[in-house]
C-alpha cells in the first residue's frame, strides 16, 4: 500500500520579498492534500484567506491546523481559528496542534480540553482532530485513566522523523494515525512553495481509503507518469541500498540524507525503488517510504581546464566578472602561479585561483603566460621567517616603489609563500590573511616547522602558534588577550528566546560575522534536542538544529541555561574583570567549562590523560589583566593534546586558573580576516571532514573598540 502524501504549509512557504505566493496547482501534481495553519495566539496565519481559497480553487483537499498557546485563553483561540473560515470549513478535519512550550497561564492538558470542546461546539459534525509528537505528549497528559481517553475521540496527526513506523502515545494504539508527519526537508520547488524545504505527511492509507475516509468519491487512475527518469531525495541521514526489494536482501551500500538519485523501477507492491547514484555508479533496492520526489540534479559544471598561467604584470586585478566594469576583489602579483577554471564567451579573460588562499575571480588573459603547476599547498611545504627590523613595511609587490599595506614588529614570524629569484623581496602571510611583499634583508629563516610563531594581530592581541614534533605533532593556537591595552568587549552567544531551546547551533564564523567581532571561540558543550518535539523549521529559522546546553550561560546580563554541578563556571563582567564560579556583581556574561586544568597557578594534578583530541581552553593570570585562549588542532592535522599538556598550554602563558571548553570536532578559533570576512585560525574538521566548520552551540566573542 502506498500512502497518500500530502504537505502542511503556512506564511512561512512564502517569500514576502517575491509577488508570487504558493503555486496549488504545481502542489496538486505532487499531493494528495495539503494542510493549512490558520494561526497562533491572536494572529491569523498572514497568508491563511490566500492559501485557503487558492487551494481550494485547484480542487486540493484541505485541512486546517492552529498553534495552540498557552499565553492566551483557550477559548478566544478557538473563537478565532473558527471566525477565520467564513464558513468554509475544508474537506479534512481541524487540528489542535499542541506542540508549544511557553509555559502561559493556560498551559495544561485541561486547557487544551477547554480549547477542543469550544472549537467543537463551533463546527458541529465537522471532524476535529490532535497534532502533536510523542515525547511531547507523554510527559503532559493526564494519568487518570478517564480523563486520558477523553482526548481518544480525536483523530491522531503525530510528528515522527527519521523512523520506519511512528511511535503512538496513548491513548491511541499502534497504527491508531490518521496522518503521520515524516519529515520537516521535503523538496519546497517540487510542491510549489517558495522555502527550500517543506514539512511532508503520510495518510494512513492510499488514494482509494482517503477518499473513502472523507466522503470524496471516487478518483480516476492517476495519469501515467511523465517521459524521462524519476528523481528521489533521500530524507532519512542513512538509507540502506539493498540486493533487492526486501530487508532479507544484502546491502550493498547506504545514501546519506539529501542526496539526489536516479528512479529506475518500483517494486510490485510499491513500497521499494530501484535507484541508481550517477555519483559512483551504486544501484539497487531502497524503502521507498525515505525517498521524496524531487526535481533532476543541475548538470554538473564542466571540469577545470587545469592549465596553468603565470602572472606577467606587477600587479594585476581580480574582477568578479569578465571584464573591466566589474569590482576587482583582489591581487595578484608578478610570477604567481594561478590555475584556470573557465574562459569568458568572447576568450577574452580566465577566470582563475590561486593556489594558496582560494582567491578566485577573473583576470584578463593579456596579463597571463602559461607554466607549470606549483607544489600542492601545504604548511610544512613553506619556510617561517622572523622579523628582525623594529618595523618592516608590508608592499603590494617585490620593491619600495610599491604602495605600503602595512608593517611589521620585530619577532613576529610569518609564512612566506613566495620569494624573487634572488631573496630580495618575500611574499608573506599573516594567520588572518594579511598578505604582501616584504625585504627579504630583515627576515630570518627559521624553517618549517618554527616551534613558536607570534603575531600581533589587533590593539592588546597578540597571537602565538605553537608547534611540537616529539614524542608526537602536536600544534596549538593562542591568542594573549591585555586587557589593559585596548577596549575589549566580550560577547557569550545571546539567547534566542526566554524559554527552552534558548539556542540554535551556529558555525562559530558564523557568530562573528553577525556580530561584527574580532575574535571568537567555541564554548560550551551541548545536547541536541528531540526535533519532533522542537522542530527546527519553527525554533531555528535561521538555520541550526535546537540544542542545551550543559551548564549556566550568560550574555550581557541575561542569564539562561541551568547551573550544572561540578562543572566550572567563567564569569565576565560588564567592566571585564573575569572570575570563576564566584561573581561579585550582576553576572554579565558567563560560560560552563568542562573541567578545571589550572587552579593557583599550577596544574590540577587528577586531570584525565590518556585521551588526544582536540582542544578549546580559556584561562586568566593572577592579576586578571591577561586572558589566554587556546585552540589545540588534533586528528588530521596534530594527535591532538590530552589534558595535562592543555594546562601547560596555559601555564606557558601565565594563566593562574584556567578550564577546558567544549572539545574534538567542536574546538574553533576564528579571527577577522584583512579582507574583514571570519578567518579559521585553528584547522577545521567536523565528522572527519576537513576544512569543514562544526555549528555548536555558544561562543565566547571579543570586540575591539
Amino acid at each position: 500500500m502506498a500512502n497518500l502524501i500530502g504537505p502542511d504549509v503556512s506564511f512561512y512557504q512564502d517569500d514576502n520579498n517575491t509577488t508570487q505566493g504558493i503555486n496549488f496547482t504545481k502542489m496538486k501534481q505532487a499531493a494528495g492534500y495539503v494542510i493549512i495553519r490558520s494561526g497562533q495566539n491572536v494572529w491569523i496565519d498572514s497568508d491563511f484567506v490566500t492559501n485557503w481559497n487558492n487551494a481550494k480553487a485547484v480542487g486540493l483537499p484541505r485541512g486546517s491546523y492552529w498553534f495552540y498557546d498557552s499565553r492566551v485563553e483557550p477559548k478566544v483561540q478557538a473563537d478565532l481559528w473558527f471566525s477565520a473560515f467564513d464558513g468554509d470549513l475544508g474537506e479534512l478535519p481541524l487540528f489542535a496542534d499542541l506542540e508549544e512550550a511557553y509555559g502561559g497561564t493556560y498551559t495544561g492538558w485541561r486547557h487544551w480540553k477547554t480549547f477542543l470542546d469550544r472549537i467543537k461546539a463551533h463546527v458541529g459534525n465537522h471532524e476535529v482532530g490532535i497534532y502533536t509528537a510523542y515525547y511531547y505528549w507523554i510527559s503532559r497528559i493526564p494519568t487518570n485513566p478517564t480523563d486520558l481517553n477523553y482526548f481518544h475521540q480525536y483523530p491522531l496527526w503525530i510528528a515522527n522523523y527519521g523512523v520506519t513506523t511512528p511511535l503512538v502515545p496513548k491513548p491511541w494504539s499502534a497504527n491508531e494515525w490518521l496522518f503521520w508527519q515524516y519529515t520537516g526537508s521535503g523538496n519546497g520547488a517540487l510542491y510549489g512553495v517558495e522555502s527550500p524545504g517543506i514539512d511532508l505527511n503520510y495518510f494512513n492509507g492510499d488514494q482509494a481509503a482517503f477518499n473513502q475516509r472523507f466522503n470524496l468519491g471516487t478518483t480516476p487512475p492517476p495519469p501515467p507518469p511523465p517521459p524521462g527518469p524519476v528523481w528521489y531525495k533521500v530524507t532519512a541521514s542513512i538509507l540502506n541500498v539493498r540486493s533487492g526489494p526486501g530487508t532479507n536482501f544484502d546491502v550493498v551500500g547506504q545514501l546519506q540524507q539529501d542526496q539526489v538519485v536516479k528512479g529506475l523501477e518500483t517494486s510490485a507492491d510499491g513500497a521499494w525503488a530501484k535507484i541508481l547514484r550517477e555519483a559512483d555508479g551504486l544501484t539497487g533496492w531502497s524503502f521507498k517510504q525515505y525517498l521524496s520526489l524531487t526535481t533532476p540534479p543541475p548538470p554538473p559544471p564542466p571540469p577545470p581546464t587545469g592549465e596553468w598561467f603565470k602572472v606577467t604584470a606587477s600587479a594585476l586585478n581580480v574582477r568578479e566578472g569578465p571584464g573591466t566594469q566589474f569590482r576587482s576583489i583582489g591581487l595578484f602579483y608578478r610570477n604567481e602561479a594561478v590555475q584556470r577554471l573557465e574562459t569568458s564567451a568572447d576568450g577574452n579573460w580566465y577566470r582563475v585561483k590561486r593556489n594558496y588562499d582560494s582567491l578566485t575571480g577573473w583576470c584578463s588573459k593579456d596579463f597571463l603566460a602559461p607554466t607549470s603547476a606549483p607544489p600542492p599547498v601545504n604548511e610544512e611545504t613553506y619556510d617561517w621567517f622572523e622579523v628582525t627590523a623594529t618595523t618592516l613595511n608590508v608592499r603590494e609587490g617585490p620593491g619600495t616603489n610599491f604602495k605600503a599595506l602595512g608593517y611589521l614588529t620585530k619577532a613576529e614570524t610569518v609564512m612566506q609563500f613566495e620569494a624573487t629569484a634572488d631573496g630580495a623581496w618575500r611574499r608573506i602571510q599573516k594567520v588572518d590573511g594579511f598578505t604582501g611583499w616584504a625585504s627579504g634583508q630583515f627576515l630570518k629563516n627559521v624553517g618549517k616547522t618554527p616551534a613558536t610563531a607570534m603575531q600581533k594581530l589587533f590593539k592588546g592581541v597578540t597571537y602565538f602558534r605553537k608547534t611540537r614534533l616529539s614524542p608526537r605533532k602536536l600544534v596549538s593556537h593562542t591568542l594573549l588577550l591585555d586587557l589593559k591595552a585596548a577596549a575589549f568587549e566580550f560577547l557569550v552567544t545571546p539567547p534566542l528566546r526566554n524559554t527552552e531551546p534558548f539556542l540554535c547551533t551556529a558555525t562559530t564564523s558564523k557568530f562573528l560575522a553577525k556580530h561584527q567581532l574580532h575574535l571568537a571561540i567555541n564554548a560550551d558543550g551541548f545536547y541536541y534536542l528531540d526535533k519532533t518535539a522542537f522542530p527546527p523549521a519553527q525554533y531555528c529559522p535561521d538555520g541550526g538544529e535546537p540544542v542545551r546546553l550543559v551548564g549556566l550561560a550568560a550574555s550581557r546580563g541575561r542569564q539562561y541555561s541551568a547551573k550544572a554541578p561540578g562543572r566550572p563556571v567563567l564569569y565576565l563582567s560588564k567592566k571585564n574583570v573575569v572570575s570563576f564560579d564566584k561573581v561579585s556583581d550582576n553576572v554579565f556574561n558567563a560560560l560552563t567549562g568542562d573541567r578545571y586544568l589550572v587552579t593557583k597557578g599550577k596544574k590540577v594534578t587528577t586531570l584525565e590523560s590518556s585521551s588526544k583530541d582536540p582542544r578549546t581552553a580559556v584561562g586568566v593570570n593572577q592579576n586578571g589583566r591577561f586572558l589566554v585562549l587556546v585552540v589545540v588542532d588534533g586528528r588530521e592535522f596534530s594527535e591532538g593534546a590530552t589534558f595535562p599538556e592543555l594546562a601547560d598550554l596555559l601555564l606557558a602563558h601565565g594563566a593562574y586558573t584556567g578550564i577546558s571548553l567544549d572539545g574534538g570536532g567542536s574546538s574553533t578559533m576564528i579571527v577577522k580576516g584583512a579582507d574583514g570576512k571570519p578567518r579559521a585560525v585553528s584547522k577545521l574538521l567536523d565528522d572527519n571532514i576537513p576544512g569543514q566548520e562544526r555549528a555548536v552551540a555558544n561562543h565566547l566573542g571579543v570586540f575591539i573598540k
